[in-house]
């Protein structure tokens, strides 16, 4: 049903009109043009709401608003109307029904009419609905280009036709003084010709980087790091390009920082390991690498458990875990382990690495290799207490009895006092020999590379030295690897030591000493058994702890002979004494 005015001259005719649309449509016969589906008008009257009409038609558009003209047949009355094609005013008038006015006639034009007023309804309503979404996607699209934290710029033969505000926050400049401006005049000079070169290419469609970075410069003559990003686009219907700006100045300043701080971690003396929270590997330095026999692939990514010699006990980590955990820098002196099975003494300090709201991030961990300095150390130790102690006492000795000596007339005692100053002599030359031997292997040797030899050819060496020099001993190799074993033969001395001290003080009626060998992947471990009464538990002591106090010294250089090359060349000795002797196990790596 629809609503249909009526403007018709004479009450009359009105009536007549009324009655006769009425049953399917809604008549109104208001004298002024109102709201309405359809409108009749009669010829007479058309003149008069001609304008009306035509105006309601354009306040309603896109909407299609049918006027029908009722005219008389035959009728001398003309109505002018516009052109179809030439007019730009809207056709006022849409059909023409002559009078008298036959029912079926007038409601067929009438319907066809209101078809196509609703479907003009329907398609503006799409077209409103396409509309409110073309606002919001503007509104959107707006909402973003002045929102983004890129500079966005498009540019039309070199210059500037439109710039959000970062890009004017970038180039300190104001957006309308930058519209109309060249590329070139917020370029560094550096730069001017590549961007002129690949915004040229662009508009001609060619496919230059899309990526790339340069340097704008301020009013103020400051340089800014750029990340360029452009791509050709059509801007009002003409070629153009589309640039993202985006300031990434303070990012090459971090570079930059972190490209020194690489360059000097890199370089420094010191080996230097970080870790994540939980401990994994994250980036090691060379000298890392060349301290601990390990890559930094075969590092990264392990735990420092790679480097756990054994040596210290659950409480030492738990105590360094909760120092870094609380953020505390924790420091100590630690035994680890090479890849190869050597055994370094390292000073190292650990310390977490904090953002800026003192979270964790990770760990860093400097270390430096002190094995040489903590044996030279003890070498100083035991020869300061060699020279201050042994000596000395002995030479009281010498000078006492050169006195009894120098006193007595008998000839049977002065031959015994001779032999007396002879054998405190012997041993101090002994003592010398071992002093000279310790220092020239420390000091010449400590530099030099390795040298290896096969076990079994160093231990049948040793053997038969000690046997032709202590005629009385036995010395039975008993056990060997079935497999040729090599190990570094600077080592040797300090087993020859073990095996002569075995026979030498044995108090056995027939000194003997047995050796023994195994292996396992990385190390041998050769034992060393007499059948004497055992080096005495202070000199045991003493190797253990690896150190002498004034009151807790060894008797002779021996022992810390053999210590300093089992250990120097990452070694371990274990002492133990039974009813049947000592037992000496030097574990030492495998070459």
């Amino acid at each position: 049903m629809a609503k249909i005015q009526l403007l018709l001259a004479g009450a009359g005719n009105r009536q007549a009109l009324a009655s006769l649309v009425s049953e399917p449509h809604t008549p109104v016969t208001a004298e002024e043009v109102q709201e309405a589906d359809l409108h009749l008008v009669d010829e007479s009257s058309f003149p008069q709401y001609r304008d009306e009409l035509e105006s309601y038609k354009r306040r309603k558009e896109p909407v299609f608003c049918p006027v029908v003209l009722i005219r008389r047949e035959n009728s001398p009355v003309s109505v002018t109307l516009p052109d179809i094609e030439s007019s730009d005013r809207p056709l006022v008038v849409n059909d023409v029904v002559t009078a008298p006015v036959g029912k079926q006639a007038l409601f067929r034009t009438i319907s066809n009419l209101l078809v196509r007023r609703a479907q003009t309804k329907e398609l503006a309503m799409d077209l409103k609905e396409q509309n409110e979404q073309l606002r919001e996607e503007r509104r959107k699209y707006q909402t973003l280009v002045e929102q983004s934290e890129h500079g966005i710029a498009v540019a039309q033969d070199g210059e500037f036709v439109f710039v959000n505000e970062q890009m004017a926050t970038i180039v300190e400049r104001d957006c309308e003084a930058l519209e109309g401006m060249t590329l070139e005049s917020v370029i560094a000079p550096e730069y001017q010709r590549l961007v002129r070169r690949r915004h040229q290419q662009r508009t001609r469609g060619e496919s230059p980087p899309t990526q790339y970075e340069i340097a704008v410069v301020t009013p103020r003559g400051e340089q800014k790091d750029i990340g360029l990003r452009a791509s050709r686009i059509t801007y009002d219907g003409e070629p153009a390009v589309l640039a993202l700006f985006r300031d990434i100045t303070a990012q090459k300043e971090r570079e930059r920082d972190l490209r020194q701080f690489k360059n000097a971690v890199s370089h420094a003396g010191h080996a230097i390991m970080m870790t994540d929270t939980n401990g994994t590997i994250e980036y090691v330095n060379p000298a890392f690498e060349e301290m601990s026999g390990y890559t930094a692939a075969e590092a990264i990514g392990e735990t420092p458990r790679i480097l756990k010699s054994g040596d210290h006990d659950e409480a030492f980590y738990r105590d360094l875990w909760e120092t870094i955990l609380e953020g505390e820098v924790w420091t100590s002196e630690t035994v680890n382990e090479r890849k190869s099975g050597e055994r370094i003494i390292l000073n190292q300090t650990i310390a977490p690495i904090q953002n800026g709201d003192d979270e964790i991030q990770g760990f860093v961990a400097i270390q430096d290799d002190i094995t040489d300095h903590r044996l030279r150390e003890q070498q100083l130790v035991v020869f300061d207490r060699v020279l201050r102690h042994n000596l000395r006492n002995k030479g009281t000795a010498i000078q006492g009895y050169a006195d009894i000596l120098e006193q007595t007339l008998s000839d049977e005692q002065s031959v015994e006092h001779l032999r007396t100053i002879q054998d405190n002599i012997d041993s101090l030359l002994d003592i010398s020999e071992k002093v000279h031997h310790a220092r020239q292997i420390f000091a010449d040797n400590i530099e030099e590379a390795d040298s290896v030899c096969g076990l079994e050819a160093g231990l049948e060496r040793i053997r038969d030295r000690v046997e032709s020099q202590y005629t009385e001993g036995n010395v039975v190799i008993q056990e060997l690897p079935p497999e040729t074993v090599e190990i570094d033969s600077r080592v040797l001395p300090g087993i020859r030591e073990f095996v002569e001290n075995g026979v030498k003080h044995s108090d056995a009626s027939s000194p003997q000493v047995e050796i023994a060998a195994s292996v396992d992947e990385t190390t041998s471990t050769i034992s060393v058994v007499d059948n004497g009464s055992g080096i005495p538990e202070q000199e045991q002591r003493v190797i253990e702890a690896g150190t002498e106090e004034p009151l807790e010294h060894g008797s002779g250089l021996g022992l810390w002979f053999a210590y300093w090359l089992v250990s120097y060349v990452g070694g371990d000795i274990d002492i133990r004494t039974s009813d049947i002797g000592t037992i000496v196990a030097m574990t030492i790596p495998i070459r």
